[in-house]
């Protein structure tokens, strides 16, 4: 009972650094980027979001999957670590001399002659994630979140004022570049400082050969899934131009907000938490759960918050330039309340040592959405994101569904879950847009910003309070750094 109590707090003592340090960064930081989108063009996020799309493609190899086997190998020894930190060094070196020979292809494919240098640029970052993917990995695994979030925290500060003032230097897309490099650059010195490693100055491969099989495995499904999850940035670049993109990028973005700057941390809490249980399967199925509840509870009224306000929002923040781009955030804000709590099932699948069923998941979207974007995009952008509205529903039933088969859930238990969070969003939408239609019409940007917004939260709050009081109590724990809410016998983490 004390292992679990510990484990309990560790949980919400690391989501609430990660939240704090997030929530403070991010908020910096998207102050910073709706001047920086007010100063550069569509264009210049267009040809960031090509050069970010091959980068990607090359991260995925920068660590073949040993950063996962770190984090749930039962027993890591110092000889080990010490073998992994000159195995993921030499990979990334490789990986930023591919990375800049093989650069003019890409230029060559989207038709952009800029993106070479571009890209020969950003993969410097490669050589610095060799240096703390390690020390980065190892502070997760032993939960110090407060170091991670900490390094993360100042890099993106740092990036973000970067990015800002070589925008207004006239640096156009040169200030997205050089922010990418100063963020990798801080934040990976700063996990090698707050994790240090003993190094020997031997390498033995066949130390880590067990921890090799199995990142391969967790690497071609990242392979895959980075196939699926960037075949819409590919058919856009190539199909639709750089402008266009650029529209799609941000609207992707800004549907993506409570993804990488909400769920993104239970992530990072959830897959040592489910490792540490992970031959405990009642525990496990309650772990998983709570986690998919309270990411449903977080996301799903801020997506909707996002489409409510994105006709206002867009105007008053970003100005009439970017009004193409308001038809698909709304779109991708509907096709995220699945993504967010899609989300879940990786780690529980890497807890449980499983990483073929990520690969089986991840080569059927590889191979459907691609087909999907193509046959959307003779439609344009909208086209393009009407093709997430229909196809993701689809795949999103059959990969949770292989997810819940895994620990003995069905999809019963996992709806009840959610399913006050979704009568309260609903609740919440129906009278936000009553009042929109009633009371709103015909007023300011601003003021039909600020009147939406507050209405919405006042009402899911008030119907959270009244019909979803445990997962409220779970958060105020998280704020507190004290345990989730519920005790271990009664189901709740």
């Amino acid at each position: 009972m004390t292992e679990i109590k510990t484990l309990k707090g560790k949980i919400a003592n690391g989501a609430f650094w990660l939240g704090t340090t997030k929530s403070v960064g991010q908020a910096i930081s998207w102050v910073i980027t709706i001047y920086v989108v007010r100063i550069l063009a569509p264009e210049d996020y267009g040809l960031m979001g090509m050069a970010v799309l091959m980068n990607g493609l090359l991260q995925l190899f920068n660590e073949l999957g040993l950063g996962v086997a770190i984090i749930q190998k039962p027993d890591l020894a110092e000889e080990e670590i010490s073998n992994l930190f000159w195995a993921i060094l030499g990979l990334n070196i490789a990986i930023f001399l591919i990375a800049f020979f093989v650069s003019p292809f890409a230029s060559a494919f989207f038709r952009e002659p800029r993106l070479t240098r571009i890209i020969q640029t950003l993969s410097v970052s490669f050589v610095m994630s060799g240096f703390g993917t390690v020390s980065q990995n190892l502070l997760n695994r032993e939960m110090q979140f407060k170091n991670r979030s900490l390094s993360e925290f100042v890099g993106n500060l740092v990036s973000g004022i970067s990015v800002l003032l070589f925008a207004l230097m006239g640096f156009g897309v040169w200030s997205l570049v050089y922010g990418y490099l100063i963020q990798a650059t801080i934040s990976n010195i700063l996990y090698f400082l707050l994790r240090p490693l003993r190094i020997h100055w031997m390498f033995s491969p066949k130390k880590i050969v067990g921890m090799i099989q199995f990142g391969a495995r967790v690497a071609v499904a990242r392979v895959l899934w980075y196939i699926s999850s960037n075949a819409d940035y590919a058919v856009a670049g190539r199909f639709l131009g750089k402008t266009p993109l650029g529209y799609y990028n941000l609207a992707f973005q800004f549907a993506s907000i409570p993804i990488d700057k909400i769920v993104s941390i239970i992530t990072q809490v959830a897959l040592p938490s489910f490792s540490a249980v992970q031959k405990d399967t009642p525990k496990l199925q309650r772990y998983y759960l709570r986690m998919v509840g309270m990411v449903a509870f977080i996301t799903f009224p801020l997506f909707l918050g996002i489409f409510l306000v994105a006709d206002s929002a867009v105007y008053l923040f970003l100005t009439d330039k970017w009004r193409p781009m308001i038809i698909p955030l709304k779109i991708l804000c509907i096709v995220s309340c699945l993504r967010a709590v899609e989300t879940m099932n990786t780690p529980l699948i890497l807890a449980k040592g499983k990483p073929s069923i990520i690969m089986y998941n991840n080569l059927l979207q590889a191979i459907v959405l691609p087909i999907s974007f193509y046959i959307g995009s003779k439609y344009g952008l909208e086209g393009l994101s009407y093709a997430w509205l229909i196809i993701w529903p689809i795949l999103f039933a059959i990969i949770t569904h292989w997810t819940l088969k895994l620990i003995g859930l069905s999809f019963t238990d996992y709806f009840s879950e959610m399913k006050q969070t979704i009568a309260g969003t609903m609740v919440m939408g129906i009278l936000v847009v009553i009042v929109q239609r009633g009371f709103l019409e015909g007023k300011s940007h601003l003021f039909q910003f600020i009147i939406t917004c507050m209405t919405g939260l006042f009402l899911y709050m008030s119907y959270a309070v009244c019909f979803n009081r445990g997962l409220i109590d779970d958060a105020i724990g998280i704020l507190r750094r004290k345990e989730i809410a519920g005790s271990d016998p009664g189901g709740r983490v």
